[in-house]
């Protein structure tokens, strides 16, 4: 599909579509999607694209990440009708989102793409240091629990949660606004993979896909988790707390900074 042109009296200026590729460090920002006057990764990444190409560029993420929650793997999709030569675009781009953001690729995309509803697939990993000291290098990376998890547990929970539910017990209620009036966003979702695992150096991972998350759900099951592997909770009480479709069922949320959205695919 060719480039679509935007037309005025006395010329036909082609419109270009592009997608980014990022990581970031979530710590320094209040999330992804863009809110005057707090720093947000899509605030910054704007900023420079504007900055750059010197006119708006709105633009589109696939998961816009909560307050502290990094990625490794982010697209960003924009429009725009100036001349790009994508390795300077990505050059530029670096050299004023540093430290915390960097663009490893820029690509012309075909001009029907869209970072968000042209994905079909996203991922996200949980990190916890399970061990009795602090660890300073992986303090803002980790959630530290403590006392010992029992991963087995923490899996035959995580096995209840596959197919497709209402997440309702394990997301944050939002809502869209038709005419004036305000419609909840639905909670069901489809879990693909649900995957817990030991990793050198104390560390225990939760790798979880699907077609798209709501906010707060893999945190959310991230706390479950873990009231489980402390044997607090049995993991057959996962179904009962699906079925309750209440918030105040799961009782604790992990904190943001342990979670990355880690790939997105299309």
């Amino acid at each position: 599909m060719g480039p679509r042109c935007e037309l005025s009296l006395d010329s036909c200026h082609p419109v270009a579509r592009y997608r980014l590729r990022l990581s970031y460090d979530g710590g320094p920002f209040r999330g992804f999607a863009v809110n005057e006057g707090v720093p947000t990764v899509g605030g910054a990444l704007r900023f420079a694209l504007e900055q750059v190409l010197q006119h708006d560029v709105p633009i589109v993420c696939a998961g816009r990440t909560d307050a502290g929650v990094h990625a490794l793997d982010q697209v960003v999709s924009f429009d725009t009708e100036k001349p790009v030569d994508p390795e300077a675009l990505r050059t530029s781009l670096n050299s004023m989102c540093k430290p915390h953001i960097v663009v490893s690729d820029v690509e012309v995309v075909a001009d029907d793409f869209d970072a968000r509803f042209s994905c079909t697939g996203r991922s996200y990993r949980y990190r916890i240091l399970n061990q009795r000291l602090r660890d300073p290098f992986r303090m803002d990376h980790t959630w530290r629990v403590s006392v010992p998890l029992d991963v087995d547990l923490m899996q035959r929970a995580g096995q209840h949660l596959l197919g497709t539910h209402d997440f309702s017990s394990f997301c944050r209620r939002q809502f869209d606004v038709f005419d004036d009036v305000r419609v909840e966003k639905p909670r069901t979702r489809t879990l693909r993979s649900v995957e817990w695992s030991h990793h050198p150096d104390n560390e225990i991972h939760l790798n979880v896909s699907a077609s798209s998350f709501c906010q707060q759900m893999v945190r959310s099951i991230t706390g479950l988790s873990v009231e489980v592997g402390l044997g607090l909770l049995s993991p057959e009480a996962v179904p009962e707390i699906l079925a309750a479709k209440d918030r105040n069922a799961v009782p604790r949320v992990a904190p943001p900074h342990g979670l990355f959205l880690l790939a997105v695919s299309y």
